[in-house]
Protein backbone atom coordinates (compact mmCIF):
# COMPACT_ATOMS: atom_id res chain seq x y z
CA UNK A 1 0.00 0.00 0.00
CA UNK A 2 1.08 3.48 -1.24
CA UNK A 3 1.73 5.85 1.45
CA UNK A 4 -1.04 8.26 0.83
CA UNK A 5 -4.76 7.12 0.30
CA UNK A 6 -5.95 7.13 -2.79
CA UNK A 7 -9.75 8.45 -3.24
CA UNK A 8 -12.02 6.99 -6.30
CA UNK A 9 -13.88 9.80 -8.25
CA UNK A 10 -16.35 9.11 -9.73
CA UNK A 11 -16.30 8.84 -14.07
CA UNK A 12 -17.58 11.82 -16.31
CA UNK A 13 -18.32 12.19 -19.56
CA UNK A 14 -20.22 10.01 -21.74
CA UNK A 15 -19.70 6.98 -23.82
CA UNK A 16 -22.45 7.47 -26.13
CA UNK A 17 -21.76 10.27 -28.45
CA UNK A 18 -24.38 12.91 -28.40
CA UNK A 19 -24.68 12.14 -32.16
CA UNK A 20 -25.98 8.84 -31.44
CA UNK A 21 -29.60 9.04 -31.30
CA UNK A 22 -31.01 6.05 -32.41
CA UNK A 23 -30.89 2.33 -31.03
CA UNK A 24 -28.90 1.27 -33.75
CA UNK A 25 -26.32 3.63 -33.16
CA UNK A 26 -26.48 3.63 -29.64
CA UNK A 27 -26.08 0.04 -28.97
CA UNK A 28 -23.04 0.34 -31.25
CA UNK A 29 -20.88 1.23 -28.20
CA UNK A 30 -22.73 -1.51 -25.75
CA UNK A 31 -19.69 -3.09 -25.34
CA UNK A 32 -21.20 -5.30 -22.59
CA UNK A 33 -23.71 -6.88 -25.00
CA UNK A 34 -23.24 -9.87 -27.54
CA UNK A 35 -24.24 -9.21 -30.81
CA UNK A 36 -27.26 -11.37 -30.30
CA UNK A 37 -28.53 -8.96 -27.72
CA UNK A 38 -28.30 -5.78 -29.69
CA UNK A 39 -29.64 -7.25 -32.71
CA UNK A 40 -32.83 -7.95 -30.38
CA UNK A 41 -32.84 -4.60 -28.90
CA UNK A 42 -32.88 -3.18 -32.71
CA UNK A 43 -35.61 -5.52 -33.39
CA UNK A 44 -37.17 -5.05 -30.24
CA UNK A 45 -37.26 -1.23 -31.23
CA UNK A 46 -38.58 -1.99 -34.77
CA UNK A 47 -41.58 -3.81 -33.36
CA UNK A 48 -42.43 -1.14 -31.26
CA UNK A 49 -41.86 -3.87 -27.71
CA UNK A 50 -40.59 -0.67 -25.97
CA UNK A 51 -41.84 -2.18 -22.22
CA UNK A 52 -40.19 -4.97 -22.92
CA UNK A 53 -36.27 -3.53 -24.47
CA UNK A 54 -36.67 -1.18 -21.65
CA UNK A 55 -36.78 -3.91 -18.80
CA UNK A 56 -34.09 -6.36 -20.73
CA UNK A 57 -31.49 -3.22 -21.28
CA UNK A 58 -32.52 -2.15 -17.66
CA UNK A 59 -32.06 -5.81 -15.93
CA UNK A 60 -28.59 -5.89 -18.30
CA UNK A 61 -27.64 -3.06 -16.89
CA UNK A 62 -28.11 -3.33 -12.98
CA UNK A 63 -26.55 -6.74 -13.95
CA UNK A 64 -23.22 -5.65 -14.55
CA UNK A 65 -23.41 -3.12 -11.57
CA UNK A 66 -23.95 -6.25 -9.61
CA UNK A 67 -21.27 -8.04 -10.92
CA UNK A 68 -18.90 -5.13 -10.82
CA UNK A 69 -19.63 -5.01 -6.89
CA UNK A 70 -19.28 -8.41 -6.20
CA UNK A 71 -16.03 -8.32 -7.74
CA UNK A 72 -14.70 -6.53 -4.49
CA UNK A 73 -15.73 -9.33 -2.20
CA UNK A 74 -19.48 -10.21 -1.58
CA UNK A 75 -18.45 -9.97 1.81
CA UNK A 76 -17.29 -6.54 1.91
CA UNK A 77 -19.68 -5.29 -0.44
CA UNK A 78 -22.47 -6.76 2.78
CA UNK A 79 -19.89 -4.46 5.16
CA UNK A 80 -20.36 -1.56 3.11
CA UNK A 81 -23.92 -1.85 2.75
CA UNK A 82 -24.41 -3.25 6.73
CA UNK A 83 -25.76 -5.92 5.63
CA UNK A 84 -24.21 -9.43 7.83
CA UNK A 85 -25.79 -12.07 5.64
CA UNK A 86 -23.70 -11.43 2.82
CA UNK A 87 -20.69 -13.34 2.23
CA UNK A 88 -18.68 -14.45 -0.41
CA UNK A 89 -21.02 -17.32 -1.29
CA UNK A 90 -23.99 -14.69 -1.72
CA UNK A 91 -25.15 -14.52 -5.30
CA UNK A 92 -24.63 -10.53 -6.13
CA UNK A 93 -27.76 -10.47 -9.00
CA UNK A 94 -29.91 -12.22 -6.60
CA UNK A 95 -28.27 -10.97 -2.97
CA UNK A 96 -28.16 -7.21 -4.25
CA UNK A 97 -31.38 -4.70 -4.44
CA UNK A 98 -31.51 -2.95 -7.01
CA UNK A 99 -31.66 0.13 -4.84
CA UNK A 100 -28.89 -0.97 -3.35
CA UNK A 101 -26.69 -1.41 -6.37
CA UNK A 102 -27.38 2.16 -7.78
CA UNK A 103 -26.73 3.78 -4.44
CA UNK A 104 -23.58 1.77 -3.59
CA UNK A 105 -22.11 1.88 -7.20
CA UNK A 106 -22.65 5.66 -7.11
CA UNK A 107 -20.74 5.77 -3.78
CA UNK A 108 -18.03 3.86 -4.93
CA UNK A 109 -17.56 6.29 -8.30
CA UNK A 110 -18.60 3.36 -10.71
CA UNK A 111 -21.47 5.30 -11.83
CA UNK A 112 -21.92 9.33 -11.68
CA UNK A 113 -24.59 10.96 -9.92
CA UNK A 114 -26.64 11.87 -12.78
CA UNK A 115 -26.71 7.96 -14.37
CA UNK A 116 -27.94 6.87 -10.79
CA UNK A 117 -30.58 9.60 -10.83
CA UNK A 118 -31.83 8.09 -14.02
CA UNK A 119 -31.30 4.24 -12.96
CA UNK A 120 -33.23 5.02 -10.56
CA UNK A 121 -35.87 6.87 -12.15
CA UNK A 122 -35.90 4.43 -15.12
CA UNK A 123 -36.39 1.30 -12.18
CA UNK A 124 -39.67 3.56 -10.86
CA UNK A 125 -41.13 3.76 -14.42
CA UNK A 126 -40.64 -0.04 -14.98
CA UNK A 127 -42.29 -1.18 -11.63
CA UNK A 128 -45.26 1.28 -12.75
CA UNK A 129 -45.81 -0.97 -16.13
CA UNK A 130 -45.18 -4.30 -14.24
CA UNK A 131 -47.81 -3.19 -11.62
CA UNK A 132 -50.74 -2.41 -14.07
CA UNK A 133 -53.81 -4.57 -14.16
CA UNK A 134 -54.29 -5.98 -17.62
CA UNK A 135 -57.15 -3.15 -18.37
CA UNK A 136 -54.47 -0.26 -17.54
CA UNK A 137 -51.62 -2.09 -19.29
CA UNK A 138 -53.82 -2.15 -22.37
CA UNK A 139 -54.27 1.75 -22.16
CA UNK A 140 -51.14 2.96 -20.54
CA UNK A 141 -47.89 1.73 -22.55
CA UNK A 142 -44.48 2.99 -22.91
CA UNK A 143 -43.23 5.62 -25.32
CA UNK A 144 -40.77 5.28 -28.11
CA UNK A 145 -38.44 8.09 -26.19
CA UNK A 146 -38.79 6.85 -22.91
CA UNK A 147 -37.45 3.45 -24.16
CA UNK A 148 -34.37 5.21 -25.93
CA UNK A 149 -33.60 6.98 -22.94
CA UNK A 150 -33.66 3.93 -21.26
CA UNK A 151 -30.96 2.50 -23.49
CA UNK A 152 -28.90 5.61 -23.25
CA UNK A 153 -28.59 5.63 -19.64
CA UNK A 154 -28.04 1.82 -19.53
CA UNK A 155 -25.11 1.88 -22.07
CA UNK A 156 -23.85 5.17 -20.13
CA UNK A 157 -23.55 3.78 -16.38
CA UNK A 158 -22.79 -0.09 -17.28
CA UNK A 159 -23.39 -1.77 -20.96
CA UNK A 160 -20.94 0.76 -22.50
CA UNK A 161 -17.45 -1.35 -20.91
CA UNK A 162 -16.23 -4.72 -20.19
CA UNK A 163 -13.77 -3.79 -18.09
CA UNK A 164 -13.82 -3.79 -14.15
CA UNK A 165 -13.96 -0.35 -13.10
CA UNK A 166 -14.63 -0.79 -9.64
CA UNK A 167 -12.51 0.60 -7.15
CA UNK A 168 -9.89 -1.79 -6.18
CA UNK A 169 -8.19 0.65 -3.54
CA UNK A 170 -11.20 0.15 -1.02
CA UNK A 171 -10.01 -4.15 -0.98
CA UNK A 172 -6.51 -2.53 -0.54
CA UNK A 173 -7.14 -0.22 2.08
CA UNK A 174 -9.20 -3.00 4.04
CA UNK A 175 -6.48 -5.36 3.73
CA UNK A 176 -3.90 -3.10 5.42
CA UNK A 177 -6.62 -2.12 8.59
CA UNK A 178 -6.54 -5.80 9.42
CA UNK A 179 -2.34 -6.36 8.69
CA UNK A 180 -0.84 -3.49 10.28
CA UNK A 181 -1.84 -0.86 13.47
CA UNK A 182 -1.84 2.74 12.07
CA UNK A 183 -0.35 5.57 13.92
CA UNK A 184 -2.25 9.02 14.42
CA UNK A 185 0.22 10.63 12.29
CA UNK A 186 0.60 7.92 9.11
CA UNK A 187 -0.64 9.51 5.84
CA UNK A 188 -3.26 7.29 5.41
CA UNK A 189 -4.82 8.12 8.66
CA UNK A 190 -4.57 12.03 8.02
CA UNK A 191 -6.07 11.69 4.41
CA UNK A 192 -9.07 10.11 5.83
CA UNK A 193 -10.29 14.31 6.45
CA UNK A 194 -10.10 14.94 3.18
CA UNK A 195 -11.38 11.73 1.73
CA UNK A 196 -15.23 11.34 0.75
CA UNK A 197 -17.87 10.45 3.29
CA UNK A 198 -18.55 7.20 2.21
CA UNK A 199 -14.54 6.12 2.63
CA UNK A 200 -15.57 7.43 6.54
CA UNK A 201 -18.25 5.62 7.05
CA UNK A 202 -17.04 2.45 5.18
CA UNK A 203 -13.64 2.20 7.29
CA UNK A 204 -15.80 2.52 10.63
CA UNK A 205 -17.74 -0.54 9.32
CA UNK A 206 -14.92 -2.40 8.61
CA UNK A 207 -13.29 -1.99 12.17
CA UNK A 208 -16.89 -2.77 13.99
CA UNK A 209 -17.39 -5.67 11.75
CA UNK A 210 -13.82 -6.69 11.87
CA UNK A 211 -13.79 -7.55 15.88
CA UNK A 212 -16.82 -10.08 15.67
CA UNK A 213 -15.35 -12.11 12.59
CA UNK A 214 -11.79 -11.78 12.45
CA UNK A 215 -9.50 -13.85 14.54
CA UNK A 216 -5.32 -13.87 15.70
CA UNK A 217 -3.26 -10.50 14.50
CA UNK A 218 -5.93 -9.84 12.04
CA UNK A 219 -8.29 -9.32 15.15
CA UNK A 220 -5.50 -7.63 16.85
CA UNK A 221 -4.80 -5.25 14.12
CA UNK A 222 -8.77 -4.28 14.09
CA UNK A 223 -8.70 -3.32 17.72
CA UNK A 224 -5.56 -0.65 17.94
CA UNK A 225 -6.76 0.63 14.53
CA UNK A 226 -10.53 1.09 16.57
CA UNK A 227 -8.45 3.13 19.16
CA UNK A 228 -6.39 5.53 16.37
CA UNK A 229 -9.42 5.67 13.74
CA UNK A 230 -12.26 5.84 15.42
CA UNK A 231 -11.14 9.46 17.76
CA UNK A 232 -9.44 10.54 14.25
CA UNK A 233 -13.18 10.53 12.74
CA UNK A 234 -15.10 11.21 14.99
CA UNK A 235 -16.04 15.43 14.34
CA UNK A 236 -17.21 14.40 11.49
CA UNK A 237 -19.11 11.50 11.94
CA UNK A 238 -23.01 11.81 11.30
CA UNK A 239 -25.17 10.37 14.28
CA UNK A 240 -26.32 7.59 12.63
CA UNK A 241 -22.38 6.43 12.10
CA UNK A 242 -22.11 7.33 16.18
CA UNK A 243 -24.76 5.07 17.02
CA UNK A 244 -23.49 2.47 15.43
CA UNK A 245 -20.35 2.90 17.52
CA UNK A 246 -22.18 2.86 20.43
CA UNK A 247 -24.18 0.27 19.49
CA UNK A 248 -20.93 -1.81 19.21
CA UNK A 249 -19.65 -1.31 22.33
CA UNK A 250 -23.00 -2.64 24.52
CA UNK A 251 -23.26 -5.84 22.10
CA UNK A 252 -19.73 -6.31 23.20
CA UNK A 253 -20.26 -5.57 26.63
CA UNK A 254 -23.59 -7.87 26.89
CA UNK A 255 -21.32 -10.90 25.09
CA UNK A 256 -18.53 -10.14 27.42
CA UNK A 257 -15.93 -9.40 24.99
CA UNK A 258 -13.26 -8.04 27.01
CA UNK A 259 -11.02 -7.29 24.21
CA UNK A 260 -13.32 -5.44 22.32
CA UNK A 261 -15.23 -3.85 24.85
CA UNK A 262 -11.50 -2.60 25.70
CA UNK A 263 -10.45 -0.95 22.89
CA UNK A 264 -14.21 0.60 21.98
CA UNK A 265 -13.63 2.15 25.83
CA UNK A 266 -10.36 4.07 24.94
CA UNK A 267 -12.01 5.56 21.31
CA UNK A 268 -15.24 6.00 23.04
CA UNK A 269 -13.46 7.59 26.63
CA UNK A 270 -11.08 9.84 23.95
CA UNK A 271 -14.10 12.04 22.57
CA UNK A 272 -16.49 11.37 25.13
CA UNK A 273 -18.66 9.29 22.80
CA UNK A 274 -20.70 7.78 25.69
CA UNK A 275 -23.37 9.86 24.91
CA UNK A 276 -24.11 7.42 21.63
CA UNK A 277 -23.79 4.13 23.98
CA UNK A 278 -27.86 3.23 23.74
CA UNK A 279 -29.57 1.45 26.57
CA UNK A 280 -30.44 -1.17 24.58
CA UNK A 281 -30.29 -3.07 21.21
CA UNK A 282 -33.78 -2.60 19.94
CA UNK A 283 -32.13 -0.40 17.27
CA UNK A 284 -31.46 -3.50 15.14
CA UNK A 285 -34.52 -4.71 14.99
CA UNK A 286 -35.84 -1.33 14.10
CA UNK A 287 -33.60 -0.66 11.19
CA UNK A 288 -33.80 -3.94 9.62
CA UNK A 289 -37.53 -3.43 9.19
CA UNK A 290 -36.78 0.14 8.10
CA UNK A 291 -34.20 -1.85 5.50
CA UNK A 292 -37.19 -4.07 4.19
CA UNK A 293 -39.56 -0.99 3.91
CA UNK A 294 -36.95 0.70 1.72
CA UNK A 295 -35.91 -2.63 -0.75
CA UNK A 296 -39.87 -3.40 -1.05
CA UNK A 297 -40.73 0.60 -1.81
CA UNK A 298 -37.71 0.74 -4.54
CA UNK A 299 -38.91 -3.05 -6.36
CA UNK A 300 -42.03 -3.71 -8.48
CA UNK A 301 -45.07 -4.17 -7.39
CA UNK A 302 -44.26 -1.76 -3.85
CA UNK A 303 -48.10 -0.38 -3.47
CA UNK A 304 -49.43 -4.06 -2.55
CA UNK A 305 -46.58 -4.75 -0.43
CA UNK A 306 -45.30 -1.34 1.24
CA UNK A 307 -48.59 -1.72 3.68
CA UNK A 308 -47.13 -5.14 5.32
CA UNK A 309 -43.49 -4.51 5.86
CA UNK A 310 -44.76 -0.26 7.49
CA UNK A 311 -47.30 -2.08 9.70
CA UNK A 312 -44.21 -4.60 10.79
CA UNK A 313 -41.86 -1.52 11.82
CA UNK A 314 -45.11 0.58 13.49
CA UNK A 315 -45.68 -2.77 15.58
CA UNK A 316 -42.55 -2.92 17.26
CA UNK A 317 -42.99 -0.52 19.67
CA UNK A 318 -44.55 3.14 20.28
CA UNK A 319 -41.41 5.32 20.20
CA UNK A 320 -38.43 4.62 17.92
CA UNK A 321 -34.87 4.56 19.45
CA UNK A 322 -32.41 6.55 18.53
CA UNK A 323 -29.88 4.71 17.10
CA UNK A 324 -32.71 3.78 14.27
CA UNK A 325 -34.17 6.84 13.87
CA UNK A 326 -32.71 7.95 10.45
CA UNK A 327 -33.06 5.04 8.45
CA UNK A 328 -36.97 4.41 10.02
CA UNK A 329 -37.98 7.75 9.08
CA UNK A 330 -36.28 7.87 5.83
CA UNK A 331 -38.42 4.42 5.19
CA UNK A 332 -41.73 5.86 6.31
CA UNK A 333 -41.39 9.16 4.79
CA UNK A 334 -40.55 7.31 1.61
CA UNK A 335 -43.73 5.59 1.61
CA UNK A 336 -45.81 8.34 2.77
CA UNK A 337 -44.64 10.53 -0.37
CA UNK A 338 -44.81 7.37 -2.83
CA UNK A 339 -43.00 8.07 -6.30
CA UNK A 340 -44.04 10.33 -9.44
CA UNK A 341 -47.29 7.67 -10.04
CA UNK A 342 -48.59 8.24 -6.40
CA UNK A 343 -48.75 6.36 -2.92
CA UNK A 344 -50.02 3.43 -1.33
CA UNK A 345 -52.71 4.15 0.73
CA UNK A 346 -53.21 1.33 3.04
CA UNK A 347 -49.96 2.47 4.59
CA UNK A 348 -51.47 5.49 5.63
CA UNK A 349 -52.53 5.12 8.84
CA UNK A 350 -50.06 3.46 10.13
CA UNK A 351 -47.47 6.16 9.05
CA UNK A 352 -49.79 8.61 10.68
CA UNK A 353 -49.85 6.93 14.19
CA UNK A 354 -46.38 6.99 14.22
CA UNK A 355 -45.65 10.55 13.31
CA UNK A 356 -48.24 11.48 15.60
CA UNK A 357 -46.22 9.86 18.39
CA UNK A 358 -43.41 12.38 17.54
CA UNK A 359 -42.25 15.02 19.52
CA UNK A 360 -41.24 18.13 18.37
CA UNK A 361 -37.39 17.39 19.43
CA UNK A 362 -37.95 14.65 17.29
CA UNK A 363 -39.05 16.71 14.27
CA UNK A 364 -36.54 19.12 15.34
CA UNK A 365 -34.25 16.02 14.56
CA UNK A 366 -35.03 14.58 11.94
CA UNK A 367 -35.09 18.00 9.64
CA UNK A 368 -31.69 19.39 10.72
CA UNK A 369 -29.62 16.08 11.57
CA UNK A 370 -31.31 13.41 9.02
CA UNK A 371 -33.43 15.26 6.07
CA UNK A 372 -29.56 16.51 4.58
CA UNK A 373 -28.59 13.63 4.20
CA UNK A 374 -31.47 11.69 3.10
CA UNK A 375 -30.75 11.43 -0.34
CA UNK A 376 -33.83 9.35 -1.19
CA UNK A 377 -35.99 11.53 -0.03
CA UNK A 378 -34.07 14.34 -1.48
CA UNK A 379 -34.46 13.07 -4.37
CA UNK A 380 -38.26 12.62 -4.42
CA UNK A 381 -38.70 16.51 -3.55
CA UNK A 382 -36.29 17.47 -6.39
CA UNK A 383 -37.73 15.38 -8.87
CA UNK A 384 -41.34 14.58 -8.57
CA UNK A 385 -44.43 16.63 -8.67
CA UNK A 386 -46.80 14.05 -6.08
CA UNK A 387 -44.55 13.52 -3.36
CA UNK A 388 -43.81 17.13 -3.29
CA UNK A 389 -47.65 17.71 -2.83
CA UNK A 390 -47.78 14.70 -0.05
CA UNK A 391 -44.66 16.65 1.45
CA UNK A 392 -46.88 19.81 1.50
CA UNK A 393 -49.40 18.49 3.02
CA UNK A 394 -47.56 16.95 6.26
CA UNK A 395 -47.27 20.63 6.67
CA UNK A 396 -50.84 21.29 6.91
CA UNK A 397 -51.54 18.27 9.38
CA UNK A 398 -49.00 18.89 11.73
CA UNK A 399 -48.16 22.32 12.98
CA UNK A 400 -44.51 22.61 12.15
CA UNK A 401 -44.33 26.08 12.09
CA UNK A 402 -42.29 26.66 15.09
CA UNK A 403 -39.40 24.00 15.24
CA UNK A 404 -36.03 25.30 16.05
CA UNK A 405 -33.98 24.85 12.65
CA UNK A 406 -30.72 24.79 11.66
CA UNK A 407 -28.99 25.66 8.21
CA UNK A 408 -30.55 27.69 5.27
CA UNK A 409 -31.51 24.83 3.49
CA UNK A 410 -33.39 23.44 5.69
CA UNK A 411 -35.00 26.41 6.71
CA UNK A 412 -35.70 27.35 3.47
CA UNK A 413 -36.95 24.06 2.40
CA UNK A 414 -39.29 24.17 5.92
CA UNK A 415 -40.39 27.82 4.88
CA UNK A 416 -41.14 26.70 1.14
CA UNK A 417 -43.17 23.90 2.25
CA UNK A 418 -45.10 26.02 5.25
CA UNK A 419 -46.57 28.42 2.03
CA UNK A 420 -47.03 25.08 -0.23
CA UNK A 421 -44.41 26.92 -2.77
CA UNK A 422 -43.44 23.47 -4.94
CA UNK A 423 -41.22 25.21 -7.23
CA UNK A 424 -39.14 26.54 -4.13
CA UNK A 425 -39.32 22.67 -2.19
CA UNK A 426 -38.02 21.45 -5.77
CA UNK A 427 -35.05 23.75 -6.00
CA UNK A 428 -33.90 23.86 -2.02
CA UNK A 429 -34.28 20.07 -2.24
CA UNK A 430 -32.32 19.68 -5.95
CA UNK A 431 -29.48 22.17 -3.85
CA UNK A 432 -29.91 19.99 -0.74
CA UNK A 433 -29.59 16.23 -2.57
CA UNK A 434 -26.36 17.64 -4.44
CA UNK A 435 -24.34 18.37 -1.60
CA UNK A 436 -25.44 15.23 0.21
CA UNK A 437 -24.17 13.56 -2.76
CA UNK A 438 -20.37 15.02 -2.21
CA UNK A 439 -20.84 15.00 1.80
CA UNK A 440 -21.24 18.80 1.96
Amino acid sequence: MSNTLTVWTEPTGTIVPKSADTPPAIVEVAKALTQRDQKQIVAAFQAGSYEMVAGFVLNKALSQLKKQLASLGMEFVGEMLGRQDLDDDSIPTVSISNYEAIRLAQELGIINGTDAVRLSQHAELIAHFDSLDLEAAESEEMTKEEAVSFLRTCVNSALGRVDNVAPTEFVNFRSALESRTFKPTDAEVLQLHAAPYFFKRTTLSILLSGVKTKSGAQFEHTLGNIVVIIPTMWQQLRDAERWSVGQAYAEAVNSGATPTVSALKKALMAIQGFDYVPETLRSQTFSAAASAIINVHSAGNNFYNEPSAVAALVKLGSTIPWPAFPICMSSLFAVYLGNMYGHTWAAESDIMSLLKRLTANQWEYYFNECLPNDQLILQKLAWYGKPVERWSGLFQAFDLSKLSLKGKDTSDLIAASLTNNAPAIKNTASKMFTKSQFGR
